[in-house]
């Protein structure tokens, strides 16, 4: 276990000590839901993809390297086409109707990649319940509770900083 995670697990089991339990089991599963979210946040920022330019800026490696072949609007049906099948187009994943390239993390959302099955589609359900179940990658987001519309604007607020927006879903 990495020494970053045993301080964690020690600082939580001193919070634990004489707190309410109800408090603590639905602290417990909130980190718990958060998880997959934290770890690809880290897996991104720690794979060594980062570098410094000349001009002292960090940038991302290969960014910029190629150019985005989309740039507008696409319905459903045209989006289904951004999936990194042809290697020629962006890979492309819609959140609430908006469109934004992730080409820049193709080791996540690239063929074999764990987040591919989002390419393609408006991901928004998927996303908020934290599920690759075939229901909710094509679901809407109409009937989502208040904590999976939380965890929803918190993917959108990561891809609006991540990544470019090229379009809308019509």
């Amino acid at each position: 276990m990495s020494e970053g995670v045993v301080r964690v697990l020690d600082y939580m089991r001193g919070l634990i000590d004489g707190a309410n339990p109800i408090v603590v089991m639905m602290t417990s599963m909130l980190a718990l839901a958060s998880l997959p979210v934290v770890m690809s946040w880290l897996m991104s920022s720690s794979s060594g993809k980062r570098m410094e330019d000349q001009g002292g800026e960090e940038k991302e490696q290969g960014e910029g390297t190629k150019e985005a072949s989309h740039a507008g609007n696409l319905t459903k049906e045209e989006l289904k086409g951004y999936t990194g099948k042809d290697e020629s187009k962006p890979l492309l994943v819609a959140i609430r109707g908006k469109i934004y390239d992730v080409s820049p993390g193709a080791e996540f959302y690239g063929p074999g990649g764990p987040y591919n099955l989002f390419t393609g589609i408006d991901a928004s359900r998927a996303l908020a319940k934290m599920s690759f179940k075939p229901e909710d990658l094509a679901g809407g987001i109409d009937d989502l509770s208040q904590s999976e519309k939380d965890i929803l604007y918190d993917w959108e607020q990561k891809f609006k900083m991540k990544y470019k927006c090229v379009g809308d879903v019509i």
